[in-house]
């Protein structure tokens, strides 16, 4: 395919370290009130911190439980340290010249943008593998202007998002690389660190291996690609279980973490490979389809004999009905398209789309292995869209992978326009692409769809800082708090909580979610079960608004009220929060 000049291979590499430092300036300068008090965009931030902090403290490696939630049982975490080492080395690196407190701040900060610096190299060199350098520079400019994808990445966002995306671009070079053998160990590399952070990379390792199967049974020169990946996934996954769970994790079964449900079955995909490619030649297509039979079909039989509960089971199931409609539920991030508003809709669908559309073009003006390498991004961009389908905070992985073609799109329509001989169209025409950019099509679409959410901005401040320092006057105690505060009380604050949104300290969830919802006196009984002294809920919380509809009777309709049962002491004090002594006698 014909490109036009482009800058060396180094001036364009340089320019696009250039566009990552300047949008992490504009970051660092939007976000800039949130630093001195931890404005974490989401809990699972603050949940992060509260980790980390307990690991420096001395809390074992391979022990990521929250004793200070639902003491003294503890609340059990399915979260890895891999998202932890880049934190815990700043700050530890920082410590001896800043001090304590502000190299924790600083490495809370810089970490996603370093992140961001990962994710920019990674798609550089995955679009220019397609596309060229030029392309590849305008794809990272894309990238470095896209809401949908920046929104994981700003600073503070210290969750395990922007890894999973750098991940996936980082994997992605690897089904582009022109060197099959290398790209399919990259790419089984890269799934292989994801699945160790979380189990949505389970959909990714099947998505990419379809791929490379499905290529290795096209062209003999692919078969190194799908082999590679399919020992180093597998092989990886189990040492890195081992190294970074415990060498007692590969036999543990769990449903929402790799564990032994799913690593035993990748150790057999990549055996299975790798022993039936040494005794099937690769030289038809039948035996390379045979090759990727058995190494897949293997890896099923496998999962057939560890699944257990996980084979039709539902690893949130034992939440509880309750827990389950009240929280589960109303997590939005984790809900399909059709239950997203329509604002949401488009947002998630529409860059995707158009860069399905593009790669298919490109890959019909192609020839060769060109056109392979334009049909396997469509491959990808389709399923990591049916993903995102399922799954809204997917969204994310399927735009990077969108952005070359749509990078590719907007250069090749704005060669057609500058070549109109009316200046009128070369200049609106060039004006009108914007609007295909990731960020001009959303905020066109959500300009036209998007309704105000009045409950949404009344909630906003309930995790401030300033909000919950009264809580800081408190001797240090175990609170019944409404579970989206759990994380930021844990950071602000020496309390514990009797539960966060973390799904597998299942008791302590259903606990609070019961107190709140049921009358008075029922909900006196369960948390008086409980250790804690002080029951906190704030006014305009969008959880306890959904407490109080889901029971008009119970304790937290009655709170909201003004209605104080006579075994709780309200503690005086302004502002949305509310603290009350539990009265024991």
């Amino acid at each position: 395919m014909a490109s036009s000049p482009a800058p060396d291979l180094r001036r364009a590499g340089l320019w696009a370290w250039a566009l990552w430092l300047a949008c992490s300036a504009v970051l660092l300068w939007l976000f800039r009130g949130d630093y001195a008090s931890y404005g974490f965009r989401d809990p699972d931030d603050a949940m992060r911190l509260a980790q980390l902090r307990d690991w420096i403290g001395g809390q074992a490696f391979w022990d990521v439980s929250q004793h200070r939630v639902n003491p003294p049982i503890g609340g059990p975490m399915h979260w890895s340290r891999v998202v932890d080492l880049p934190i815990a080395a700043l700050t530890l690196s920082l410590r001896p010249l800043l001090g304590g407190a502000l190299a924790e701040r600083i490495a809370c900060i810089v970490t996603p943008l370093l992140l961001l610096g990962g994710l920019t190299a990674a798609l550089f060199f995955a679009a220019r593998r397609i596309v060229g350098r030029a392309i590849a520079l305008l794809a990272v400019a894309l990238l470095l202007t896209s809401p949908s994808i920046l929104v994981q990445f700003t600073p503070l966002r210290i969750d395990h998002h922007g890894w999973q995306i750098m991940l996936a671009a980082i994997a992605l070079c690897g089904a582009l690389d022109e060197r099959p053998l290398r790209g399919g160990a990259i790419a089984g590399l890269a799934l292989a660190l994801w699945l160790q952070i979380s189990s949505e990379a389970l959909p990714y390792a099947a998505l990419f291996g379809a791929a490379f199967a499905l290529r290795h049974w096209i062209a003999q020169d692919q078969a190194p690609r799908f082999i590679a990946f399919a020992g180093v996934l597998g092989g990886a996954a189990l040492l890195l279980l081992a190294l970074l769970r415990g060498p007692g994790a590969t036999m543990t079964p769990y449903c929402d973490a790799l564990s032994y449900v799913y690593v035993w079955p990748l150790a057999v995909l990549a055996l299975a490979t790798i022993v039936a490619a040494r005794l099937i030649d690769t030289g038809t297509a039948g035996r390379r389809f045979a090759i990727a039979a058995i190494g897949g079909g293997a890896a099923i039989l496998a999962f057939l004999l560890t699944g257990g509960a996980c084979l039709s089971g539902d690893p949130f199931a034992a939440l509880g009905p309750l827990a389950y409609r009240l929280w589960y539920l109303q997590v939005m991030e984790g809900r399909p398209i059709w239950e997203q508003s329509l604002s949401m809709q488009g947002v998630i669908l529409l860059p995707s789309l158009l860069g399905l559309i593009a790669s298919l073009i490109a890959a019909r003006g192609s020839q060769g292995e060109a056109r392979m390498r334009w049909l396997t991004l469509a491959l990808l961009l389709a399923g990591a869209t049916g993903v995102a389908l399922l799954v809204m905070r997917a969204l994310s992985v399927a735009h990077v992978f969108a952005l070359p073609a749509i990078g590719w799109l907007l250069t090749h329509l704005f060669r057609r326009v500058q070549a109109s001989r009316l200046a009128l169209v070369r200049i609106v025409g060039s004006v009108a692409l914007v609007v295909l950019t990731p960020v001009g099509l959303c905020a066109l679409w959500v300009a036209l769809a998007a309704k105000p959410d009045p409950a949404k901005a009344a909630s906003a401040n309930c995790r401030a800082a300033t909000v919950l320092a009264p809580l800081r006057a408190l001797p240090p105690a175990t609170l019944f708090a409404s579970i989206d505060l759990g994380p930021d009380i844990l950071v602000q604050t020496p309390h514990s909580v009797i539960g966060t949104a973390h799904h597998r300290n299942a008791a302590g969830i259903t606990a609070v979610i019961e107190g709140f919802v049921d009358p008075p006196e029922q909900a006196r009984s369960i948390i008086a079960a409980t250790h804690a002294h002080y029951l906190v809920s704030c006014d305009g919380l969008n959880e306890m608004r959904l407490y109080g509809q889901a029971n008009v009777h119970g304790l937290a309709a009655m709170l909201a009220k003004g209605r104080t049962p006579d075994w709780l002491a309200p503690l005086p004090g302004k502002g949305p929060l509310r603290i009350y002594r539990i009265r024991r006698d």
